[in-house]
């Protein structure tokens, strides 16, 4: 019995001997703390890309060679640096829009040519006052010509309609042929007013206005020792045209077409003003009717 048992522990230590020279001596560091074995990490995973930091301002737009670029604005806050000397931008608190040109004069009128910037009123306007002197010359041949004074007020209303006042008054003398060679007597007054009212509009262009005027007139002449004496009360109208080829000159044309019978009924009027002081003009002008002719003088206030 004490045979079989040391015959088995001698086989046991027989093969525990054999297994381990199979196996072979661990290489050196293996199971050391703190050293990994060879070959550790190969199919690891690649560590994550990195990503640029968010950048604190926008590039500045493409720029040619020609023009500046636009500052860079770091904070929000801070006041806008100047612009440089030809900016692709405008700079802060501006914009692109330009006021339009002063017209020459520095006359546009109410609104005026291409709403300029004026000075004072259009020489074209319906708020005026006119003072005149006009030379009035009968066809009759018992009259000599008379000298009158006389003025004309225009009120504009609302667009397009405006009043006129007017009021003349004068004195001549009377022909050999009135009483018999005594010209002495033949002294004459000749008085008229009238009372109407207007519109006007533009024509193709801003500087080319159409004007019509309705209204009464009342005209009337005393001569001494005469029997032309008349007076004469009568409907009126009057289309005209007044044109301003320049912004210190107008010219008007007119017909003024009337129901007197003892009196201009029919009577072309030409008249042109010139600018000479902003709100003021001097004006000429003359007017060709079927009793009368006549040249006067004029100065004009606008407002």
């Amino acid at each position: 019995m004490t045979k079989l048992i040391l015959g088995a522990s001698a086989l046991g230590a027989v093969v525990c001997a054999s297994t381990a020279s199979g196996q072979g001596a661990p290489p050196p560091g293996y199971g050391v703390m703190g050293v990994p074995p060879p070959g550790y990490g190969m199919y690891a995973s690649a560590p994550p890309p990195s990503v640029p930091a968010y950048p604190n301002s926008m590039p500045p737009p493409s720029t040619t060679g020609m023009v500046t670029p636009p500052p860079v604005y770091t904070d929000p806050y801070a006041s806008a640096p100047p612009p440089g000397p030809v900016s692709s931008y405008a700079p802060q608190g501006t914009s692109n829009y330009s006021p339009p040109p002063v017209s020459p004069g520095g006359y546009a009128g109410n609104g005026g040519y291409n709403n300029a910037v004026k000075t004072g009123p259009a020489i074209v306007n319906y708020d005026n006052l006119e003072v005149f002197y006009r030379y009035v010359a009968p066809k009759e041949a018992d009259l000599n010509g008379a000298h009158t004074i006389g003025g004309a007020l225009q009120l504009a209303l609302f667009n397009p309609l405006y009043l006129k006042f007017g009021a003349s008054w004068g004195s001549g003398s009377g022909g050999a042929g009135a009483t018999g060679g005594n010209a002495k007597d033949a002294n004459y007054d000749f008085a008229s007013i009238s009372a109407g009212a207007g519109f006007h509009t533009s024509l193709i262009h801003d500087r080319l206005t159409f004007v019509a005027e309705a209204g009464l007139t009342y005209a009337s002449l005393r001569a001494k020792d005469s029997s032309i004496s008349f007076s004469d009360g009568s409907i009126y109208v009057r289309p005209a045209l007044r044109f301003t080829p320049f912004d210190w000159m107008e010219v008007q044309a007119g017909v003024t077409v009337s129901s007197a019978d003892k009196y201009d009924s029919k009577i072309l009027d030409l008249s042109a003003y010139f600018r000479v002081l902003p709100m003021l003009d001097l004006g000429i002008g003359a007017d060709f009717g079927d009793a009368t002719r006549a040249f006067r003088t004029a100065v004009r206030l606008r407002w």
